[in-house]
């Protein structure tokens, strides 16, 4: 008679520890916060592959929306250092140029209370897509080693997701190619999103060790 009861509760316990460690996985939520460079701003293009932001007071955007609590929005940022990033060995397929950008800062976005969210700022790629009179660039980031101790709702759901892709996006009206913006140089306007997506695949994969751990303990148990 005990062994059946022995397995009910085996099976029972490690289903309940399941549940929990899979809802823990799904508690940090995705969260996106777009922003758009201060007036009087610019990402300017030097004629030496290099290109980096201008500032306003020393900040050089604002979070213009997000799909959180939307406390952030209207909050001011910037990265430090402003550049110079270094453009790398353009590649061409087609009406796309492409290539890796060498340089790194630190990410600042400052809340109400004068706190800032920190975190590692390294670039990836530029892209430009020319299409008849205008140039779509866009430039990739890794944010990593995020850092805060304030209360803003939106700055902590990013803080909770450890890492995020930061897209910068810009046009060019007439069109420039990325090779001639690297050698020519150039200046315009731009805005972006930090995209932030906690990864549950750990705690589900500590969720089913732990479930299938816990079953065959009571299983192994029971047949003793």
């Amino acid at each position: 008679m005990k062994m059946p009861l022995m397995r009910w509760a085996s099976f029972r316990f490690s289903t309940i520890t399941g549940m929990v460690l899979l809802s823990l996985s799904f508690q940090a939520k995705a969260i996106t916060l777009n922003f758009q460079g201060l007036n009087g701003t610019v990402i300017n293009f030097t004629t030496n592959s290099t290109f980096g932001f201008t500032s306003t007071n020393g900040y050089q955007f604002s979070i213009s929306s997000s799909d959180g609590v939307q406390d952030a929005v209207g909050l001011d940022g910037y990265v430090s250092p402003g550049g110079p990033f270094t453009i790398g060995t353009i590649q061409t397929f087609g009406s796309t140029e492409t290539a890796p950008v060498t340089g790194s800062g630190i990410l600042h976005i400052t809340d109400a209370n004068a706190l800032d969210l920190t975190g590692s700022i390294e670039w990836d790629t530029i892209t430009t897509v020319s299409g008849g009179a205008v140039t779509e660039i866009t430039g990739e980031l890794n944010l990593t080693a995020i850092a805060y101790a304030g209360s803003n709702s939106d700055l902590n759901a990013l803080k909770a997701a450890s890492t995020a892709t930061d897209d910068i996006t810009l046009q060019f009206n007439p069109a420039e190619t990325l090779t001639q913006l690297a050698s020519s140089g150039g200046q315009t306007a731009y805005s972006g999103t930090i995209f932030a997506v906690p990864e549950p695949g750990t705690w589900m994969l500590v969720a089913m060790g732990t479930c299938l751990g816990v079953f065959l303990r009571g299983r192994n148990t029971s047949r003793r």
